[in-house]
């Protein structure tokens, strides 16, 4: 059975309530992977021909990864374009978005199969800052969904939290994320402004905005066509790809 797109607030009882749908059977996969079929060291890919190249085929599954980069350097096209492979391919998705910024409209026109794909938000203020302990919420439910083995990409969108919101956090947040999805067959991803964590097998991508393309000269009316980015892969970028995104506007 396809879940449909769900939004929920994170609160206290949303690590409880994820717990009693996975219990329930109400967020499930459609069908389950072939007797024998070992999915581990098959790699999630972007749909990015570029990024994929430098990612080996694609995320590593089982592991922590990031994407960083700042405002408008391409992070939010590289994310969508990954839920929209992994839900068209059937899988599920789940994006944990404390500052509440995902817009389904957009990302629908973006190619996502929102029918595939399950949203907790928090609290919409108009506040860069999430409430106290929103992130705490957020990451445990971040486990709770890394660990049921059900979803194919599991991501909590870190971008625009002040690094002194994630320092209260603590210190082995990461590291106990990691350890709850390492015997799964699901990527779990951060996207952040900058570098946050990455697992000993994940792997980190910064991405760099090259350009902007619009859709006429400057003038009223005129909107952003697109985007193009330099994605660097590892600690010290020694590799890396020129990418384009393409706006979407729902």
């Amino acid at each position: 059975m396809a879940t449909t797109l769900s939004s929920f607030r994170t609160g206290p009882a949303t690590k409880a309530a994820l717990e009693t749908l996975l219990r329930e059977k109400k967020l499930q996969a459609e069908a389950p992977p072939l007797r024998g079929e070992d999915r581990r060291h098959r790699r999630v890919p972007t749909g990015q021909a570029g990024v994929d190249h430098l990612l080996e085929g694609g995320f590593p599954r089982g592991h922590l990864s990031e994407v960083h980069g700042p405002v408008s350097s391409g992070r939010t096209g590289l994310v969508l374009a990954l839920i929209a492979r992994t839900t068209r391919a059937g899988a599920l998705a789940a994006l944990v978005d404390p500052l509440d910024r995902f817009d389904p409209a957009s990302a629908g026109a973006a190619g996502i199969a929102l029918a595939r794909m399950l949203w907790l938000r928090g609290p919409r203020g108009g506040s860069e800052e999430p409430r106290p302990r929103a992130l705490a919420e957020a990451t445990a439910a971040v486990a709770t969904l890394a660990g049921s083995g059900l979803f194919e990409v599991v991501i909590l969108d870190l971008a625009g939290v002040a690094d002194r919101e994630r320092a209260r956090l603590p210190a082995t947040t990461w590291v106990r994320l990691q350890r709850t999805v390492e015997e799964t067959e699901t990527v779990l991803l951060l996207v952040a402004d900058r570098h946050v964590a990455f697992g000993p097998g994940g792997m980190s991508l910064a991405l760099a905005r090259t350009g902007l393309r619009w859709s006429a000269p400057p003038g009223p009316g005129r909107l952003l066509a697109g985007l193009g980015a330099r994605v660097s892969a590892g600690r010290h970028a020694l590799q890396s790809a020129e990418v384009a995104f393409t706006a979407s506007y729902a």
